[in-house]
């Protein structure tokens, strides 16, 4: 950051629209596709790996809803465009998408509560949830939305490593790297994004960084965006407990690509 700027200048990048553009073409050079199954996300996008298998059986139509849930409005219309342009994937299932928060969903989209075989929270995500109060509001916001009564009704919350303490030297922070890349949209245009600069206070931590979109033909520049996160490392002591408060238990945790993979179910 420049001398003269303070982390007060810096906005939340969720809302526009270059930085959801600029962040597919960014994550592409260290994102590493797998198969449908695999917990891989892009973009803070829904997780697609049921509608690939479902293609792959050779099944029409899914008798199942699916729910994009996003508090930016710019990252569900991109998700919507992603999907929709699979025209095959696009029809197996119906899908509704949701302006919402990880404390606020289940009273955004009622149709969710008790009704939800799978949940997938997308890695990144959980870090943005600032206190243990906010990450049991919303372990409580899963346990309302798992459906009743069933056995088998699941959330899957993905932790990113570089969050976790004991993970960090394995996976470090790519995703604050500086970076130049041409739009996957509108290839006229070229997004430059420094490197972030890390505030800390105790546990929680602010990213900040500078998006610039410039002419890919001259590199003359047409805007310029101050952004920042904020976030907390994940504490892994304390995680279990509150996962209980919640009403919820941890059934499996798996170590992915990128990170873990937490499985609850309701009590």
């Amino acid at each position: 950051m420049g001398s003269q700027d303070t982390l007060a200048n810096f906005i939340s990048p969720f809302a526009d629209e270059h930085y959801t553009d600029f962040y597919d073409a960014h994550v592409a050079k260290f994102w590493k596709p797998g198969h449908g199954s695999d917990i891989q996300d892009r973009n803070g996008q829904s997780n697609t790996g049921l509608l690939t298998n479902a293609e792959a059986e050779r099944i029409e139509k899914l008798d199942a809803k699916f729910f994009g849930v996003d508090p930016g409005p710019a990252m569900l219309r991109r998700g919507k465009e992603l999907l929709e342009a699979n025209e095959r994937l696009s029809g197996i299932a119906d899908v509704e998408w949701v302006t919402s928060d990880a404390l606020g969903f289940t009273a955004d989209e009622p149709a969710v509560r008790g009704a939800t075989d799978l949940l997938f929270f997308a890695g990144g995500g959980f870090n943005h949830l600032l206190s243990p109060s906010e990450i049991v509001g919303f372990l409580r916001e899963v346990a309302c939305a798992l459906r009743t009564n069933s056995p088998n009704a699941t959330a899957v919350i993905v932790i990113q490593g570089e969050a976790i303490p004991s993970m960090m030297a394995e996976f470090p922070n790519s995703d604050g790297e500086a970076s130049v890349v041409i739009s996957e949209k509108r290839p006229e245009i070229t997004y430059e994004k420094t490197a972030d600069t890390k505030t800390w206070a105790g546990p929680l931590h602010v990213d900040a960084f500078t998006l610039r979109v410039k002419s890919t033909e001259d590199g003359s520049l047409l805007k310029e965006f101050k952004f920042r996160f904020d976030l907390r490392q994940f504490d892994e002591e304390a995680w279990p407990g509150l996962v209980e408060k919640a009403g919820l238990r941890i059934t499996r945790e798996r170590d992915y690509a990128l990170g873990r993979a937490y499985y609850l179910q309701r009590n």
